[in-house]
């Protein structure tokens, strides 16, 4: 029996030393992470913020990329997460009230490459999806940011807790954008906003890999919550029960016109209610492409 013991005894003490050994390895990673500062190298976009269409910019940020699921309503800030286990994680205010002393191309920055002015990379800042936006729609996000009301509103500071900087430091949570797109690439080009495959296919990399994958095929998303079902394969080329009738069904109700299920968690429901036949129509045609 005390042989018995001393065994169990050692195990346990083997596997709290290693325990402690990843978490002290994992904090420390992720705390050289986040207090690293990549060079300041603001995007050119004066001229163009200033001839852009502020409208643009407001389906940007409220429909098409869904910027207020988590900044807010109104901008001025929201929880991303906040658990003891995975850390804290705010989305800032992003309303004149902050950004007032940004420049542009601090704010263009921020929005397609997720680094701040002082070069520090933000955090699960989507700018994976951004970094597809023309130099055009980032400059009508700017103009429209500048156009909203102040909120006068601060967030609590980001903290990374113990599982959230293991889970980092194995390569299982994804939490800086930035470390995902050559900071120096130009800006993409945009297709006319039409029902076409061309727009659809733009609408569709600039919203919808970070769920769905780069090739929309679907399944476990990076750095999801656990409760959060595998995003769903897009390639509707390769089911012949899509139409174009359907698709627009289950964009329109939040449900599959396929089975019948309701569209789940991350999916942003109300905001693909929201978007435009020109829209819905251009993503059909785009997915029904793929097989």
């Amino acid at each position: 029996m005390k042989t018995s013991l001393k065994i169990a005894g050692g195990a346990l003490a083997t596997l709290v030393i290693a325990a402690g050994s990843t978490w002290l390895w994992a904090s420390a990673k992720t705390q050289a992470a986040l207090a690293r500062r990549l060079p300041v190298v603001e995007l050119e976009v004066g001229d163009t913020v200033r001839a852009a269409q502020v409208e643009l910019g407001a389906r940007i940020v409220t429909v098409r990329n869904g910027c207020v699921d988590c900044h807010g309503q109104d901008l001025g800030g929201g929880r991303v997460v906040d658990n003891p286990l995975l850390g804290r994680i705010w989305a800032p205010n992003i309303t004149p009230a902050r950004l007032a002393g940004w420049t542009d191309g601090a704010i263009a920055r921020a929005v397609s490459r997720g680094v701040a002015p002082d070069g520090r990379p933000l955090l699960v800042m989507p700018s994976f999806e951004y970094s597809h936006l023309s130099q055009g729609d980032v400059a009508a996000v700017v103009a429209y940011l500048r156009s909203v009301p102040r909120v006068e509103r601060d967030v609590p500071a980001q903290r990374i807790g113990p599982l959230g900087a293991v889970l980092y430091a194995t390569g299982k949570l994804p939490l800086f954008a930035a470390d995902q797109i050559a900071q120096d690439a130009a800006f993409r080009d945009k297709p006319d906003e039409a029902p076409t495959a061309e727009f659809g296919r733009y609408l569709a990399t600039s919203a919808c890999i970070g769920c769905h994958g780069a090739e929309f095929r679907g399944g476990p998303i990076p750095g999801g919550a656990p409760e959060w079902a595998p995003a769903a394969s897009l390639r509707l080329g390769a089911d012949p029960r899509w139409s174009a009738q359907a698709f627009a069904a289950t964009m329109r109700d939040g449900r599959s016109a396929i089975d019948g299920h309701a569209l789940r968690a991350p999916m942003p429901v109300a905001l693909a209610r929201q978007m435009s036949e020109t829209e819905v129509g251009a993503l059909w045609q785009y997915l029904s492409t793929l097989n």
